[in-house]
């Protein structure tokens, strides 16, 4: 059986010989290369994302915005009885008085010390005391003020504001409750700085990194983007790497859900013109000086990268002449004959 056949490929073999060369067209690879836009799903995600809580024992007194209310950097968000802290203010400013009027004592009598010291008119034990009452009365002022500070300060607490321009997400406290340290109030979410997250397929990384320009879609508009880095870690999972992008433009509400589209540079060959040979898959091609030849040899690049039926990327010469129609018949090795004029 095995004769039969060797012996019918010789006979066919011949009648190929007999026939003459196979005419083939040739292709320059930068005429069919092309470049492939690339998608990938992503959310605009605001930087500062927060929990305002509250710093003192209190009650609420009055929550004046709603959700879904645009607020800006400093404007009031809850407000809380303030009353014991208004006390707490009078008593330490009242201390703070009392404190004032002994220092101006204390000074009165040190400088007065001072000036009859020198005539022996006080001992030396006497101005000591003076200088000392001194000492004393400065610090107890000074510790006055730190307490009256602090009393103001514990006031502030009970205005509560927002820390930068925001969205009210959530009301999480109502007027009447009792709030405490740590009380969740509101959420909000700043309207910026924004970033976009994405997950990148690995192999899709580095064609991201060369692409000159990156959108984000929102289903309606395009806002261009700008790369700002890419994670080095692997989700295990979806085996994805996380993008970061800014806008650089007017961007999107937080929140918006879309794609990155981007255009990965490097050259695809279209999946007509890899051809399986043996089992083996790979292009066709001859040296880019037979063009003008009437014959040619046929030369293979195996592609060990390539699947069946799908586009391969690939770097290639741009006049590398790639056999276009006879693709499908001819051999490598085959001696072929070029139709003139295709290249």
């Amino acid at each position: 059986m095995r004769l039969m056949i060797s012996i019918l490929g010789l006979w066919l073999s011949a009648q190929a010989v007999a026939q003459g060369p196979e005419t083939i067209t040739l292709v320059r690879f930068d005429q069919v290369a092309v470049t492939q836009q690339q998608v990938a799903s992503a959310t605009v995600e605001s930087l500062n994302q927060a929990r305002v809580a509250a710093e003192i024992n209190a009650r609420v007194i009055d929550v004046p915005v709603r959700v879904g209310e645009l607020v800006r950097a400093g404007q009031a968000l809850v407000r809380l009885d303030a009353s014991e802290f208004e006390l707490m203010v009078r008593a330490a400013q009242a201390r703070l008085d009392v404190t004032e009027a002994g220092l101006d004592m204390a000074r009165l009598r040190a400088e007065r010390a001072r000036r009859l010291a020198p005539d022996q008119f006080v001992s030396d034990d006497e101005l000591l005391v003076a200088e000392t009452r001194l000492s004393q009365a400065q610090a107890e002022r000074a510790a006055a003020r730190v307490e009256l500070d602090r009393a103001e300060l514990m006031r502030s607490r009970t205005s509560i504001t927002s820390p930068y321009d925001a969205v009210v997400q959530a009301r999480l406290i109502g007027a009447g409750a009792l709030a405490a340290p740590g009380t969740p109030l509101l959420e909000l979410v700043a309207i910026a700085p924004l970033e976009v997250s994405s997950g990148i397929a690995g192999p899709l990384v580095e064609g991201l990194t060369r692409s000159a320009e990156i959108e984000f879609f929102d289903g309606e508009r395009h806002y261009p983007l700008r790369l700002l880095r890419v994670s080095p870690l692997v989700s295990p999972g979806a085996r994805q790497r996380e993008a970061r992008f800014e806008f650089t433009g007017t961007p999107p509400a937080p929140g918006t859900q879309g794609s990155v589209i981007w255009t990965d540079p490097r050259t695809v060959l279209p999946a007509d013109f890899v051809v399986l040979r043996g089992d083996e898959l790979g292009v066709l091609f001859v040296e880019s000086d037979r063009a003008s030849a009437s014959t040619a040899d046929v030369r293979w690049l195996p592609l060990p990268q390539a699947d069946a039926g799908r586009p391969v990327r690939i770097e290639m010469p741009a006049d590398r002449l790639l056999v276009d129609e006879g693709r499908r018949r001819v051999q490598p090795g085959q001696v072929v004959e070029v139709r003139a004029g295709d290249i």
